[in-house]
C-alpha cells in the first residue's frame, strides 16, 4: 500500500475551494455523499474535469475527439488541454468545488498562478487516503455496473502507474508545505464527510 495510493485534495479559502481525485479510486458514491454537500454549504459550483471530458466526448467536438482515446486508456489528459479548460471555468466564478485537477505538478502549479490572480491563496488541502487494492476494487465493480471502457483492467493499471509516478508528487507538495489533512477514504460515506467537516471546521478556526 502506498503512503496515498488515491486521493481528493480540498484547498479553502473561505468560500473558495478546490477538490482535486485521482481517478482510480472510484469516488462517485463518496463525492456525490460527501463533496457535493460541502459545495453546497459553501454555495460554490462542483467543476468536475472528468464530466467536463466525458461531456466533450459526447458531444463530438474536437476536444472530445482529442481526449476520447487518452480517456479510454486511462492515461491523464495532457496538461495544456486540462489547464486551458479549467482557466477559463474559472474564469467567472467567485469560489469553486475543483474535481479532478491538479494531478500533475504543471497543473498544480497552473493552479497556484490562476488563484494568485484572483487573490485567493491555497489555505488548506484535504487528501482522502484509499489502497491500491480498494481503488482497483472500486474501479472493477464501477466496470461491471457502467461498462466504461475506461475501466478494463489495462486502463485501472495505467492510472495507478500515472499516479505513482506523476500524481504522488503533488500530494508531497502539498505534504511538504504544511497544508495537508489527510482523511481515510476506505470508511463509510457519512464517516468521510464527518471527517471533512472536522477538518473544515479546523481550517476556519485557525483564521
Amino acid at each position: 500500500m502506498s503512503r496515498c495510493a488515491a486521493g481528493r485534495w480540498l484547498p479553502l479559502q473561505y468560500c473558495s475551494g478546490v477538490v482535486a481525485t485521482i481517478p482510480r479510486a472510484n469516488f462517485g458514491t463518496l463525492l456525490d455523499h460527501s463533496v457535493n454537500p460541502i459545495a453546497e454549504v459553501y454555495g460554490v459550483p462542483h467543476v468536475a474535469t472528468g464530466d467536463m471530458f466525458r461531456a466533450a466526448v459526447a458531444e463530438g467536438s474536437e476536444l472530445g475527439r482529442q481526449v476520447a482515446p487518452i480517456l479510454e486508456e486511462g492515461h491523464l489528459v495532457p496538461d495544456e488541454l486540462t489547464i486551458e479548460l479549467i482557466r477559463e471555468r474559472l474564469a467567472d466564478v467567485d469560489g469553486f468545488v475543483l474535481d479532478g485537477f491538479p494531478r500533475t505538478m504543471a497543473q498544480a502549479e497552473a493552479l497556484d498562478s490562476m488563484l494568485d490572480e484572483i487573490g485567493k491563496p491555497l489555505d488548506a488541502v484535504l487528501l482522502l487516503q484509499v489502497s491500491d487494492q480498494v481503488a482497483t476494487e472500486r474501479l472493477a465493480h464501477r466496470a461491471l455496473l457502467e461498462g466504461r471502457a475506461d475501466d478494463s483492467p489495462e486502463a485501472i493499471r495505467n492510472r495507478l502507474r500515472d499516479y505513482h509516478e506523476l500524481t504522488e508528487l503533488v500530494v508531497d507538495r502539498y505534504g511538504q508545505a504544511g497544508i495537508e489533512f489527510a482523511v481515510d477514504g476506505e470508511q463509510s460515506v457519512d464517516d468521510v464527510f464527518a471527517a471533512i467537516e472536522d477538518a473544515l471546521e479546523g481550517v476556519a478556526a485557525r483564521r
